[in-house]
């Protein structure tokens, strides 16, 4: 939603009770203040009139019939709205709706949301508009699998096709999160695992120390990354993960997850191959460690991660966030905190990199890959099912 002194106004029109509080409790959530939710076209109108919102969500088909009237009023006064409908999209409703996004119902919150994000931005349609009646005219529809936000399901789909129940239950699974401080331990070697930990924001790490208390990171684990699939089949923990950052995470136990495994192939596939990119990513770190020099291991750390966080729709154009310190940093790359920043004063000077308030800026992408030799195949994102 846009940052505004005042919370942008949304009449939401919805025929079922239950996907109406959710919607409005995740609407509030987000930062809009919520009309109604009407479940009648009389209703949704006399909301409309007593105050004027910014955006609507409306429901084609209310419990008293086809909201036409409604959708006219809303353009009549400039107001851009998303349909969230189970109705079919024929060639009878393109007049009235044309050019709204559409999404099917029921869609993800992070849907509704995101969509009403997009209209924010863009504006309103003119309120002269005169809808065309042309039967050649297409709906503009939001599709789930690109609006959602959660890593987890953007993750997956890279990996399998999933069906819109498969997208529902990791959606669900995920919803229940903790915040956790940063330096906090998830999981310590020698424990028992019970269970395995999802990372829905923030980030944290694999590690394994030595008895001088020398630390060696193996992995990075970032939003919608699950803390070691099989774990379960373990009697202890080898190894220990740590939060790096502030993180919002969620338990997920055996039971569940097996039954995931068991009844949704698309997410068993997609979990399987992410843990195929776990054990690739790790082999080249082992090469990372082994067979390059300071500068290039940290560049070849940093072109990985920045695919890493735009895969999952949390990196921005060559920039994203690193809450890392020099110590983390060394303890990745088997280096000293002094070769890190050494290596890391020569990426600056040589006008590549930008390291501050916790954000990292890559200034040259082309030259910083080419001083690593990164090759983001190891991390398969081209490898979506197509079924």
């Amino acid at each position: 939603m846009n940052l505004m002194d005042q919370p942008s106004v949304v009449l939401l029109a919805e025929s079922d009770a239950v996907i109406g509080m959710d919607l409005s409790d995740a609407l509030e959530q987000a930062g809009y203040r919520v009309l109604g939710p009407a479940d009648t076209v009389p209703e949704a109108l006399h909301l409309l009139k007593q105050e004027a919102p910014a955006l609507a969500v409306l429901d084609v088909q209310l419990k008293d019939g086809r909201c036409t009237q409604l959708i006219r009023d809303l353009r009549a006064r400039g107001v851009p709205f998303v349909v969230h409908s189970a109705a079919r999209q024929d060639q009878r409703l393109n007049g009235d709706v044309r050019g709204a996004p559409w999404l099917t119902k029921p869609a993800f919150s992070w849907d509704v949301i995101a969509a009403l994000d997009e209209l924010s931005l863009s504006g309103a349609a003119p309120a002269d508009e005169v809808p065309r009646t042309d039967t050649a005219m297409s709906l503009r529809v939001v599709p789930s699998s690109s609006a959602t936000r959660n890593p987890l399901v953007r993750k997956l789909e890279r990996f399998s096709a999933l069906s819109a129940t498969d997208r529902a239950r990791l959606e669900r699974l995920s919803a229940e999160t903790r915040l956790v401080g940063p330096y906090t331990d998830l999981v310590r070697e020698g424990d028992k695992p019970e269970g395995v930990f999802l990372v829905m924001e923030g980030m944290a790490c694999r590690h394994k120390r030595r008895a001088s208390g020398h630390r060696q990171i193996m992995a990075y684990l970032l939003p919608g990354d699950l803390c070691d699939l099989d774990v379960a089949l373990l009697d202890r923990m080898d190894h220990t993960i740590t939060t790096l950052s502030a993180c919002r995470v969620a338990h997920i136990t055996p039971q569940v997850l097996a039954n995931l495994l068991e009844h949704h192939p698309g997410i068993a596939r997609g979990l399987r191959m992410s843990t195929l990119v776990d054990e690739a990513t790790l082999r080249e770190w082992l090469m990372n460690v082994g067979g390059r020099s300071a500068q290039e291991r940290i560049a070849h750390l940093f072109c990985e991660l920045l695919v890493r966080w735009q895969a999952i729709g949390l990196g921005g154009e060559n920039r994203y966030a690193l809450p890392l310190t020099q110590a983390d940093l060394a303890d990745t790359t088997g280096l000293s905190t002094v070769h890190v920043n050494r290596a890391l004063q020569a990426l600056r000077h040589q006008g590549l990199i930008e390291l501050k308030g916790g954000q990292l800026r890559i200034l040259n992408l082309p030259r910083l890959k080419a001083i690593a030799e990164f090759k983001d195949n190891y991390l398969h994102l081209g490898d979506r099912a197509a079924a």
